[in-house]
């Protein structure tokens, strides 16, 4: 099977943000060392928009230059040793800035549907290019910044202008309405990879795209109380590795507590635990992809740990691979 561990490159969007070193350059370093041990490679989607502000700013505020420097090397380090680059766009930093000490972070426009053509025509090849000139490399896989990839009428035109071929942001059955922000994959095929035209959630056999989704599992209410009881009971083994704080998502702890939900199979804390059991299930089907999410911020000590050994148990029998090696080489 081929097993894709993807990871979104990117600090908080709260209003504690976190800081660059412990949200995303010590927990890649994680990464990196496992992949290094276990000669497998892991495929990044980076957050340009964020790039693209530090390196605005940088010059005025020598943090942010310390922040740029730091991000731009391991980025550069991942693409040449075999990781994948692709792209991630959290729209909201066109509106976001920087005030001397923190970055004020205006998600009224989270996603890119919520800004007009010729602003979503700029934001992709701008966002775009910034990755292929850090990388050398061929950007063509896509991750909405919270999977927030409908109408997708309004993308598919510059998606195809700037050759993004491949989108890996749908999980099945996935749904979730805020103010800010959506997504509804409920219509997604019971299928591991499959073309798309006009909705990435509902498969066209000539469509001009291809989904990648990242696998799905549903959770009950008690999984995640046992997630939120073991933060508690052991912060130092549970607790995110980033030091900042996720932006709000109203209802959504509640929903978790009290339902069963559809969710993407991650390596964030302590959802890594149940990678095992879902590469089983996928094998009895015959599937062809694991596609695994994550966040660097998002990681915790135990993750890392289960990472680790779910690599180390599978890496004989099954394929960690990028979507470059997959699709471009």
């Amino acid at each position: 099977m081929n097993i894709y561990i993807t990871l979104d490159y990117e600090i908080y969007f709260g209003e504690n943000h976190g800081t660059v070193e412990k949200c995303i350059i010590y927990p890649t370093s994680e990464l990196i060392r496992i992949a290094e041990k276990h000669k497998v490679r892991f495929s990044f989607f980076v957050d340009c928009g964020f790039i693209l502000k530090l390196d605005e700013y940088r010059k005025k505020y020598p943090q942010l230059e310390k922040d740029y420097i730091a991000i731009t090397k391991q980025l550069k380090y991942l693409a040449n040793t075999g990781h994948d680059i692709q792209l991630h766009i959290h729209p909201h930093w066109e509106d976001s800035y920087f005030n001397g000490e923190r970055w004020i972070i205006d998600v009224k426009r989270y996603k890119l549907a919520d800004f007009n053509e010729n602003e979503i025509t700029d934001i992709v090849y701008r966002y775009k290019q910034v990755l292929t000139v850090l990388t050398n490399k061929t950007v063509f896989a896509f991750r909405a910044g919270g999977w927030c990839l409908q109408p997708f009428d309004k993308l598919k035109k510059v998606f195809q202008q700037n050759n993004i071929t491949l989108d890996s942001s749908v999980f099945r059955n996935g749904f979730y309405v805020s103010e800010n922000y959506e997504y509804d994959f409920r219509t997604a095929p019971d299928k591991t990879i499959y073309k798309f035209e006009s909705d990435p959630a509902k498969e066209n056999k000539n469509g001009y795209f291809t989904e990648l989704p990242i696998s799905s599992i549903e959770n009950s209410p008690l999984f995640f109380w046992k997630l939120f009881l073991l933060g508690r009971k052991n912060p130092y083994l549970h607790k995110p590795l980033g030091d900042g704080k996720a932006m709000p998502a109203p209802g959504y702890r509640k929903k978790l507590l009290t339902r069963f939900t559809n969710n993407p199979v991650s390596i964030d804390g302590y959802n890594a635990q149940l990678l095992q059991k879902v590469l089983r299930d996928l094998q009895k089907k015959n599937a062809e992809n694991m596609v695994v999410i994550g966040h660097p911020k998002a990681l915790s000590r135990y993750s890392i740990q289960k990472l680790e050994e779910f690599v180390e148990q599978n890496k004989e029998n099954n394929n960690f691979t990028t979507y470059t090696a997959q699709f471009i080489d």
